[in-house]
């Protein structure tokens, strides 16, 4: 306990700004989470590659004694006493990095490509995460290869795959939450219940929707854009695995035990957050035609159709998945028609889609393939 509250202290200092700023290695007992991402071509050499790696450092098995929390969301969910250890079991495994005491100021060696060079990721920010923008070693790479990377000297041999994606041809951003896994965010009672404790849902209809877009385009170059925090990473990673093609989670950084702002992290600043990564994804693979998909629950359609203002010669199309029966109340405004001619006001009736059956979109999609 004593190390724990060491630990948090601190980072405490490291956040307000106080204490050293000196770097230092992750090291045996500490963990690192490497996120899977996509390498672009270099704008100003075509014959350089490049990334952004982001890294999350963890004091490891620190929030590993979740009980109290764990107990409060059984609690809230209505299954205390009912006897559903799998469904205890997944809540605790899904809560503790949101309790694990991050890192700051932490970096580690990734061995890039099996052998092809060292890349040194970090150091970490006050919130326990690293980003990087890095060329990478190697040659001879070339679109749609995929190499796997592991971090050096870390227990666990953590790993990450990089995607090689060219300038050209087609690229979807799509939102996660009720756009392609049901996650119900306008009922806090049900969002809670399907991060915490249930299996990841698939929206009926959008795993064949994205394998045909997948067929249709080409093998498009795939991002998951989402509100949802880095905790919820390894659950993500492998439900968009299962369910869709693959390609680069984006997620929302938080900081360590903010168990509590999770919803807030969902409803709060959504659209600015999106619109500043799209723009930065934009940037990566400038040459490429680009999808956007989403729903209506939060601010994607007014996210996607700033998007459009700013690059109307990229943005090629964009659907919005209409959610209905979570909040009728509040469904009345998001569903509206008004909304919706509000938000693409001035953007072609050609670009933009609502839907509520992703076989709707099949012939969207076809049309696609003409422009």
């Amino acid at each position: 306990m004593c190390s724990w509250v060491t630990g948090l202290l601190s980072n405490i200092r490291h956040k307000v700004g106080l204490g050293s700023r000196v770097s230092t290695p992750v090291r045996k007992g500490q963990e690192v989470w490497l996120l899977d991402n996509t390498a672009f071509r270099s704008p100003t050499n075509p014959h350089q590659w490049h990334a952004e790696f982001v890294a999350a450092y963890f004091s490891e098995d620190s929030g590993k004694d979740a009980s109290l929390v764990v107990a409060d969301i059984v609690e809230k969910l209505g299954i205390a006493g009912k006897g559903d250890a799998e469904a205890e079991r997944r809540i605790a495994e899904r809560v503790e990095p949101f309790l694990n005491l991050i890192l700051a100021a932490k970096t580690v060696e990734v061995d890039f490509a099996g052998g092809q060079g060292r890349l040194r990721l970090g150091p970490a920010a006050g919130h326990g995460i690293s980003v990087n923008e890095l060329p990478l070693p190697g040659k001879g790479w070339v679109d749609d290869r995929v190499v796997e990377s592991r971090a050096v000297l870390v227990e666990g041999g953590e790993s990450m795959r990089t995607a090689f994606a060219d300038p050209e041809g087609w690229g979807v951003i799509s939102d996660i939450d009720d756009t392609i896994k049901v996650s119900e965010v306008r009922d806090r009672l049900a969002l809670l219940r399907h991060t915490f404790a249930e299996l990841p849902e698939a929206v009926p209809g959008m795993p064949q929707l994205y394998q045909y877009i997948q067929t249709a385009l080409g093998k498009p170059v795939w991002f998951y854009l989402s509100a949802s925090p880095y905790n919820l990473y390894p659950m993500l990673r492998s439900f968009t695995s299962d369910y869709y093609p693959r390609g680069q989670l984006i997620l929302r950084e938080m900081s360590w035990m903010e168990l509590e702002s999770f919803i807030v992290s969902l409803t709060v600043g959504t659209q600015k957050y999106k619109e500043e990564r799209m723009r930065t994804v934009m940037k990566w693979l400038p040459m490429r035609k680009w999808v956007l998909i989403g729903d209506s629950t939060q601010t994607d359609p007014e996210a996607y159709a700033s998007l459009y203002k700013l690059h109307p010669d990229k943005v090629r199309a964009i659907f919005i998945r209409r959610v209905q029966g979570v909040n009728e109340a509040k469904e009345k405004d998001l569903n509206s028609d008004t909304r919706f001619e509000t938000a693409f006001k001035g953007i072609p009736k050609t670009v933009w889609r609502v839907f509520n059956d992703p076989a709707e979109l099949n012939e969207a999609v076809n049309a696609l393939t003409s422009t």
